[in-house]
């Protein structure tokens, strides 16, 4: 496997690793830019507080940035900080002004599921790299917030992981794993419950996927509800993996799934294409009720859209939905 250039930068909070095209590669996964993520952590911290019962077995993490007496670690000083956490001696040696961050009440482990299948490599695999781009963005804002993080990309079975943490050399960690994968452009299937000795109990967990499996891989992730403090679902959705063949000649053209190999025969034209169309409405559908049935927090999002749209939109509707549900 290509491994993409990195660098640690060591600028204002977590070091974010840069990558670079290698001889072209256009394939590399370009991670957003520090200040673009430093943007999103502030955006998303109140949607990343959870105010839900932490489940029996749970292991609460008392490090977290907050209102509290322990000092944390220190970052910048951005405007609407209090006066009163900043350290002078602190920020006099750095010439600029640095604030305290204390611990505050404790918040239950993160796992961040990514799918490395091969419908994720379909076309120019722009899906993978957006779903590493969200993953790596998610996985910064938890950790600015001061989260435990882990990762585990998946496909036929566990891929990759990162073993749960917290901290700049973390997200380093997280950055240069997803760097370094790309998936399998055929033969490699998606079974999430692959997964499932590896979560944490009671933690939070979400999964990035297309779901472009037998079930949408409903089976799996109402196998895992029960394990989780919230399960939260985002699929991707790429013009690629419904976009048909065009032909000039009459006859029919031979598709392949790139995960299981079968092969179908199809009728190059408008109508085909629609059809293709529909059926990945149809997927979303029944991921959407599926989810508002069992409890997941779903979503769903183009291969196009910007990233920062894409997971604020996520986490406002299952800010959403847990306030829904904690009404009924």
């Amino acid at each position: 496997m290509a491994l993409a250039n990195l660098r640690p930068r060591r600028a204002r909070g977590l070091p974010v690793p840069a990558t670079h095209d290698r001889a072209g590669d256009a394939a590399a996964v370009i991670f957003p830019a520090e200040a673009e993520l430093r943007a999103f952590a502030h955006a998303a911290a109140h949607l990343l507080v959870e105010r839900v019962p932490r489940l029996q077995g749970a292991r609460a993490i008392s490090r977290r940035p907050g209102v509290g007496l322990q000092t944390l670690d220190h970052r910048d000083y951005v405007p609407g900080d209090e006066v009163r956490h900043i350290d002078w001696r602190l920020s006099a040696r750095a010439r600029k002004p640095i604030v305290r961050r204390h611990e505050s009440e404790s918040v239950g482990d993160w796992t961040l599921l990514v799918d490395a299948s091969s419908s994720m490599a379909v076309g120019d695999g722009s899906a993978w790299r957006a779903a590493a781009r969200l993953t790596a963005a998610m996985a910064y804002a938890l950790l600015h917030l001061g989260h435990r993080i882990g990762l585990v990309v998946f496909g036929a079975r566990v891929l990759a992981r990162v073993p749960g943490g917290r901290g700049a050399p973390h997200y380093a960690a997280i950055a240069r794993t997803l760097a370094a994968l790309r998936p399998a452009p055929h033969g490699e299937r998606s079974e999430l419950a692959a997964c499932a000795a590896l979560l944490p109990g009671g933690g939070s967990v979400l999964v990035i996927s297309d779901f472009l499996a037998a079930d949408e891989m409903r089976a799996a992730l109402a196998a895992l509800r029960p394990r989780c403090r919230t399960l939260h679902a985002l699929q991707l959705r790429d013009a690629a993996a419904v976009t048909l063949p065009t032909t000039h000649t009459a006859g029919t053209v031979e598709l392949v799934d790139a995960e299981t190999g079968q092969r179908r025969a199809a009728e190059p034209g408008a109508a085909a294409q629609e059809a293709a169309v529909r059926a990945q409405v149809a997927t979303t559908a029944r991921l959407r009720a599926f989810a508002a049935r069992c409890g997941v927090a779903f979503s769903d999002c183009d291969t196009s859209d910007p990233w920062q749209q894409a997971l604020l939109a996520h986490l406002l509707r299952a800010g959403v939905q847990r306030r829904g549900d904690a009404s009924r």
